[in-house]
């Protein structure tokens, strides 16, 4: 029987969102749209659309109507290598530097609501079991068709 956590997920994402609700009233984005600026700024080896989509496991259309919209906004830009002008790479903006840092504020909030009342011990232990778990979920999805 898995424990209630993994059968809640659906919780802790509208916990996240929730968090999140003020900064995209405020500013004006989507969810989306933040997630996208977040995963560029966090993950800076990985900077196309299809690295978006095959690591957040998002809809390459969604991916790519709010690549579009942070586009127009002046909040990414897209880019080409001389070595290889088939693959467009994105990058952040200096205006997409207040949004990167209010949207990672809010996910340490989410991160400490998360683990409050646990030990430095106990965060340590679970970030390396959650990991092994997402490590095999990505082999789960990968052998699936």
């Amino acid at each position: 029987m898995l424990p209630s956590f993994f059968t809640r997920s659906q919780g802790l994402r509208k916990l996240y969102c929730g968090l999140f609700t003020p900064m995209l009233e405020r500013r004006a984005l989507t969810q989306l749209e933040v997630d996208i600026l977040l995963f560029l700024a966090n993950n800076p080896a990985y900077d196309t659309a299809r690295d978006i989509v095959e690591r957040r496991h998002l809809a390459k259309s969604h991916v790519s109507a709010g690549i579009e919209a942070l586009a127009g906004r002046d909040l990414l830009e897209r880019w080409k290598r001389a070595d290889n002008r088939k693959t467009i790479h994105l990058r952040l903006t200096e205006a997409a530097g207040p949004v990167v840092a209010e949207g990672r504020a809010v996910q340490r909030q989410y991160g400490e609501l998360l683990l409050t009342g646990l030990s430095e011990e106990e965060r340590g232990e679970l970030a390396r079991l959650l990991e092994k778990i997402s490590e095999n979920v990505e082999a789960a999805l990968r052998q699936s068709p």
